[in-house]
């Protein structure tokens, strides 16, 4: 039930028989690809709904479309969520993409000691709208019903705190001994990893998250950039876990 291009539409936009396109899709559809009236094309929520829909016309800024045909989709289990260390120019970027394209549900950025990067309020901010933008473009161009959830500057207490809410956590460090797969519960509904800054963590920062809940674990003899190890263990967990391969 896929139309040639994918759209997406928050949930407030959404009625029982037709959806409202926000103004820069209803832009890339009209003046963009030129997408004809009444063409098939295919609008998701973000949140598990897919349509596959007729273009319709627009209003003002904004073009609807008549849904035809609507699935819910359910969330991937186990979910994936990662802690990732701040780190240096666009690299957060490349690994938002393509945890999005793998269809990890969350990722949030902190600070650690060695973090070269260091961000105010306004560099959230800014951080948070772009990798918004950025996991949405993802979700299209994978076609996954669900959008990834991002922000950053959570502080070492935050993190710690939230990492001892977490049913499984797992923290990648290069000096653990236990592999990944060792530590993994094939039961788990949801799997947090933890993953430290481009100079790594400090012993005691390791020590913090072990206590936290996140036993430090390793994915092997290679010494991984902060910005591949994520994409990798979540490559890993979704074989395990059956979700591809």
């Amino acid at each position: 039930m896929q139309g040639q291009h994918w759209f997406f539409a928050p949930p407030e936009d959404w009625r029982e028989d037709s959806v409202l396109l926000p103004p820069d899709e209803s832009h890339h559809a009209t003046r963009v690809l030129r997408i004809e009236p009444l063409s098939v094309i295919t609008v998701f929520d973000g949140q598990g709904k897919v349509a596959r829909c007729a273009l319709g016309s627009s209003d003002g800024d904004r073009v609807s479309a008549e849904v035809l045909e609507a699935t819910d989709h359910p969330k991937m289990r186990p979910q994936m969520v990662v802690y990732q260390a701040a780190a240096k120019a666009g690299k957060l970027d490349q690994t938002i993409e393509r945890l999005a394209e793998l269809g990890v549900a969350e990722v949030w950025a902190f600070d650690s000691e060695r973090a070269v990067a260091r961000w105010d309020a306004g560099k959230v901010e800014r951080l948070t709208h772009r990798w918004d933008s950025i996991a949405r473009s993802a979700a299209k161009q994978s076609r996954n019903p669900h959008l990834l959830r991002a922000g950053a500057g959570l502080s070492w207490t935050e993190l710690t705190r939230r990492i001892s809410n977490e049913p499984m956590a797992l923290t990648l460090w290069e000096e653990a001994s236990l592999p990944m797969r060792a530590a993994l519960n094939d039961g788990a509904d949801r799997v947090a990893l933890v993953v430290g800054p481009e100079g790594g963590f400090t012993q005691a920062e390791a020590e913090s998250l072990a206590d936290a809940g996140a036993p430090l674990v390793s994915l092997g003899p290679r010494i991984l950039r902060t910005e591949n190890a994520a994409v990798v263990a979540c490559s890993a967990l979704l074989f395990n876990f059956g979700l591809i391969g």
